[in-house]
Order: C-alpha cells, then sequence, then structure tokens
C-alpha cells in the first residue's frame, strides 16, 4: 500500500497519529483511517491538517508523493509541512548528470503540483 501524505507530514514533524487525532478532535484509530484513506477526511478536517503543517489543502489531499526541497541547507515548510535546519555533511557529492536528472525530476514534480492545484480548483 502506497504512504500516503498524511503519513509522510506527520512522520516528517516527528508526531503521532494521537497527537494528530488530538489536533482534529477524533480518536487514534479514527485518524488511522482518514491516514490510510485521506479521500475520507471532512473540509474542516482538511483545514485544520493544513494549517497545523502549513501547506497548502492541494498539497496535503494529493496522491503523488510530496516533495521535500532543500535551499540553504533547510528543508522549507511551505511546501511540505517541515522546518528545520540540517547540516551540509558533504557525504553524497553529485556528479552534473545526477543534477541533471534530479533537476528535470523537480520540474515534473512542479508540473504535477500545478495540474492537481487546477484540477482542484476547477472543481469548486
Amino acid at each position: 500500500m502506497a504512504t500516503t501524505t498524511l503519513k509522510i507530514l506527520r512522520e516528517i514533524n516527528d508526531r503521532t497519529q494521537e497527537e494528530i487525532a488530538n489536533v482534529l478532535g477524533i480518536s487514534q484509530n479514527t485518524y488511522s483511517r482518514l491516514e490510510r484513506n485521506p479521500k475520507n477526511l471532512t473540509s474542516e478536517q482538511a483545514q485544520k491538517l493544513a494549517d497545523f503543517y502549513n501547506v497548502n489543502i492541494a498539497d496535503l489531499l494529493t496522491e503523488a508523493t510530496p516533495t521535500i526541497s532543500f535551499n540553504d541547507n533547510k528543508i522549507e515548510g511551505s511546501n511540505n509541512g517541515y522546518v528545520g535546519s540540517i547540516e551540509n555533511d558533504n557525504r553524497h557529492s553529485a556528479n552534473a548528470s545526477e543534477v541533471s536528472s534530479l533537476k528535470e525530476e523537480i520540474a515534473y514534480l512542479r508540473k504535477q503540483n500545478e495540474d492537481l492545484i487546477k484540477l482542484l480548483s476547477d472543481r469548486k
């Protein structure tokens, strides 16, 4: 089974299902079911989670794997709900081919996000 964005956001933010259930005012078991099937979220629950993680509702409900952006050795919170620093340990130095491939993947994922946002806005 694919990992949902809700689970990824929760784990990135080092939260338990019980903590997130408390944010929503529901039981841990109910939240566990929502995490497995986010399509069952109410609009109020989706808004609470989007506010909690500091993401757009569209990003929260996407079926695509969320993108985590690294700029200036920080993980940006605007796209993925995590704000924090990482150390630049230089354990892996990417070659030009890897960088080019990653840039292409980023462009593809950004396009997917734009398409999803447009799809969601067309539904309204």
